[in-house]
């Protein structure tokens, strides 16, 4: 069955069994078991996963490759008072990554600097003119942070210089690694696998790394009673805020570090993320929904139109003052940012449609006018309602600089990586779902027909599913089950929110409401009700279906509303198909 997205809906099935066995042995609801069930959590999991522990998933450091020659150099660094840089990219990652870092090295009282490329001058990564102004001014050691792993050319000219660098990275790593003290990437070909978590962040390599290197100045009695260890765990905070912000899966020990990093971030303890929250309207207990969706964008919007400072100055800012002063930039950054971010989206629609370009199994779209900032924003938007991989870019002169999001099951890193080698691309990196490219525009239309050809055969049998763990009926969406699922919690990417389907509801009342939302009052045949809302459906088929007032079949997931101190249910329509095609 093809819905109104054109998804095909797949019901999670379940061994009633397990289900069983589940609701015995850990006193679990049917709910909740048949949910775990149905994503095929081993019982050997199931503690682990409801209530994950860092110390159990936590491996060696010391299993990724390099790490120690980097502990050891780290080490003489400090011992002989060299000076030191943290050289991080502008993303949220990148900035919690570089964060981690000054915090740590301040707790040490080890005074460090730190550079973060401006987007529009510099672009992605290490550039050598960043490097050489750095050597210049007596840098002798570089951490690399969410960068360095291709730039093979700039760490040889650095190295040449005397300029030693380390990186820690978590991108797509090619053959040929640069000539760093140490390359630090779970990504790197010849690295056995360290963990069962598919993947992890830079912040989440970096929190690796302050392991191993506090081991090591255990070991060599750095510290004492007077100048005790920094308690790590403490530092979770920023690992769980870059964690959800490059979309990690939430499993294993990502999912760990995200538990632990909310609790953090629900006691206000740092003052740059306390006031972030209060500008943005954050008064409960932080959920991973409020990293990806407010707290990350505002501090990514002084990187995406702005100086990319600002971010990194709110996360380590010490004085009260200061880090709401910041707090407001960033927050009046992010709604500037949102105002260039729906221009933008309608005019790549223009682009797509006058050129016929939704044929193609790529979508590659570009403008001189875009800002460089909003290109992955918009890349995103554009693949998820056209469910196709897609590349949008920035021309500046005879260049081109864009970003890429792409489909589950296409590697993207994989993907630019091969463009790179083969001359087409002039550089560009990046993991499975997400990447950055760099091209002549005298190159675009063979990058589009490079694009074209590696992604055909898959286009070709992808067929977008939306996974439903569950059929409800509206009686049974109460506050009650809500409590129950956030059992669940934190939900992201490979744990999302449950998805439910209503079998023959029918909102009997609807109005717009916001930048092209429907919220709805949704009934079914025996007269419950239940409050819903649809977003971005205006103009959409699903949005038509829900004005026509007749009985549909309807997938989303539920959460809870709060309006005037009162708690209610509110379901988020995310799709759905007229009953005659079920």
């Amino acid at each position: 069955m093809i819905s109104l997205s054109g998804k095909q809906w797949i019901f999670k099935s379940a061994d009633e069994l397990k289900i069983l066995a589940l609701q015995q042995k850990f006193g679990l609801s049917d709910s909740l078991a048949r949910i775990l069930a149905g994503r095929h959590v081993s019982l050997e999991a199931i503690p682990s996963f409801l209530t994950p522990k860092i110390q159990d998933l936590m491996p060696d450091p010391s299993r990724l490759l390099d790490i120690d020659t980097a502990v050891q150099r780290v080490q003489k660094a400090i011992h002989n008072a060299e000076k030191i840089v943290v050289y991080g990219d502008y993303d949220v990652d990148g900035a919690t990554s570089v964060a981690l870092l000054v915090r740590y090295f301040r707790a040490l009282g080890v005074p460090v600097e730190t550079y973060i490329p401006d987007r529009l001058a510099e672009g992605y990564g290490v550039n050598l003119a960043a490097l050489e102004t750095l050597h210049k001014k007596g840098a002798q050691l570089v951490l690399m942070v969410d960068c360095g792993t291709t730039a093979v050319a700039e760490i040889e000219a650095a190295r040449a210089w005397g300029l030693d660098a380390i990186i820690l990275d978590h991108h797509a790593a090619g053959v040929a690694l640069p000539p760093a003290v140490a390359v630090i990437n779970p990504h790197r070909v010849d690295q056995p696998p360290v963990l069962h978590t598919p993947q992890l962040c830079a912040a989440g390599v970096v929190f690796l790394f302050l392991v191993a290197l506090q081991r090591a100045l255990k070991k060599a009695h750095f510290f004492s009673q007077e100048n005790p260890p920094p308690d790590l765990i403490d530092y979770c905070d920023f690992v769980a805020l870059g964690t959800v912000c490059d979309v990690m899966p939430l499993q294993g020990l990502n999912r760990a570090f995200v538990r632990r990093g909310l609790i953090l971030m629900s006691k206000r303890q740092n003052l740059g993320l306390a006031a972030l929250m209060k500008v943005a309207g954050i008064q409960s207990a932080v959920s991973a929904y409020h990293l990806g969706f407010a707290l990350g964008p505002r501090i990514n919007a002084d990187g995406r139109i702005g100086s990319s400072q600002l971010g990194l100055q709110l996360l380590t800012e010490q004085d009260d003052l200061a880090a709401k002063d910041l707090a407001e930039q960033l927050h009046e950054l992010n709604d500037k940012r949102q105002k260039m971010e729906k221009k933008l989206l309608e005019e790549a629609l223009q682009q797509i449609e006058q050129n016929q370009l939704q044929k193609r199994p790529v979508l590659l779209v570009g403008a001189e006018e875009w800002h460089p900032g909003l290109v992955g924003i918009a890349a995103s938007r554009l693949k998820d309602q056209f469910q196709k991989p897609c590349f949008v870019a920035s021309f500046d002169g005879a260049w081109a600089k864009g970003s890429a999001r792409s489909l589950e099951g296409l590697d993207l890193g994989v993907l630019i990586h091969e463009a790179v080698s083969v001359g087409i691309l002039e550089k560009g990196g990046g993991h499975a779902l997400a990447g950055g490219f760099t091209l002549a525009r005298a190159q675009w239309d063979a990058f589009y027909e490079f694009l074209t050809q590696k992604t055909q055969k898959f286009m070709e049998t992808f067929q977008p599913v939306l996974e439903i763990d569950a059929e409800l009926s509206l009686s049974g969406a109460t506050l009650d089950l809500l409590r129950d699922l956030s059992q669940l919690e934190p939900f992201g990417t490979g744990n999302p929110l449950p998805r439910f389907c209503f079998h023959r509801a029918r909102p009997a009342f609807v109005r717009p409401i916001g930048s092209g939302h429907l919220q709805c009052t949704l009934e079914d045949e025996a007269g419950n009700t239940l409050a819903a809302v649809a977003f971005r459906c205006q103009n959409t088929k699903m949005g038509e279906a829900l004005l026509k007032k007749d009985y549909l079949s309807l997938v989303g997931h539920l959460q809870i509303n709060e309006w005037r101190d009162q708690k209610s249910p509110q379901f988020i329509i995310e799709d759905g198909a007229w009953n005659r095609e079920i």
